[in-house]
């Protein structure tokens, strides 16, 4: 007996109707139970950052769980201030999070069959590293979206509970990058890859969009190589679609 490729297997699934159920959040939750255990660590460093940045116990907890966005939130440290510029930390937030644009485009062929309501909470879930791990599901023939929403809530949980541990625990763990803490969401997220890596053929908007982000990086500050990475890779892909027989 073959194995049947992933492609294959993906195709045959198309057919099935998209379901959003409990059992695909509980296996969604215990997929990335060892994401949210190790993203723990990256919360404690948020936790302790936003301490030194002046933030009470009750602000660190309330902007992880409403905001849910590493990158953004250790960004918005960066330019805290007493008085902090709306307009300025809309704009890094933004610069830093519109990948996700694309990324959600990604999803369309599977979430847009959903009710709105289950799709927009599944999104609210999304982060970089339990779409990864739902797109790989998806391409293998998976069906259920609240694959993404399970993901992301205990995701959430260790997010949301390293940032209180951290913020508690102050200054006494000294500089969390000393753990690795600031490496373990990127880490992981490059493994979460090799399920969606469509072979050397096709490969090259991959290429598109990390020579993009590079370049961009060493001649522009800030988050900009995510935004042009993002569009190049997009771009080339769906110029290779367009010419696809």
């Amino acid at each position: 007996m073959t194995d049947v490729p992933a492609d294959t297997a993906a195709a045959h699934a198309s057919n099935r109707p998209v379901i959003c159920t409990r059992d695909g959040f509980a296996r969604g939750f215990r997929m990335a139970t060892p994401l949210a255990l190790s993203g723990v660590l990256f919360g404690v460093a948020f936790g302790v950052l936003a301490r030194e940045a002046g933030l009470s116990l009750g602000e660190t907890a309330l902007m992880s769980a409403t905001v849910f966005a590493g990158a953004s939130q250790m960004a918005a440290l960066d330019l805290w201030s007493a008085a902090p510029s709306i307009l300025v930390l809309a704009l890094a937030t933004f610069a830093i999070n519109v990948r996700h644009v694309v990324m959600g485009a990604a999803l369309r062929p599977w979430f847009s069959r959903l009710p709105s309501s289950s799709a927009h909470i599944a999104l609210w879930f999304m982060t970089d590293a339990n779409w990864a791990m739902s797109m790989a599901e998806h391409r293998k023939g998976e069906r259920d979206a609240a694959i993404l929403i399970g993901s992301g809530a205990v995701m959430w949980l260790g997010w949301v509970s390293g940032s209180v541990a951290g913020h508690l625990a102050g200054t006494a763990l000294g500089d969390p990058r000393l753990y690795g803490a600031d490496v373990v969401v990127p880490a992981f997220f490059a493994l979460m890859l090799t399920p969606l890596w469509p072979g050397w053929t096709r490969a090259w908007p991959w290429a598109a969009a990390a020579g993009a982000a590079v370049a961009v990086h060493m001649v522009l500050p800030g988050y900009w190589h995510v935004i042009v990475g993002g569009l190049a890779g997009s771009l080339a892909a769906a110029w290779a679609e367009g010419r696809r027989p």
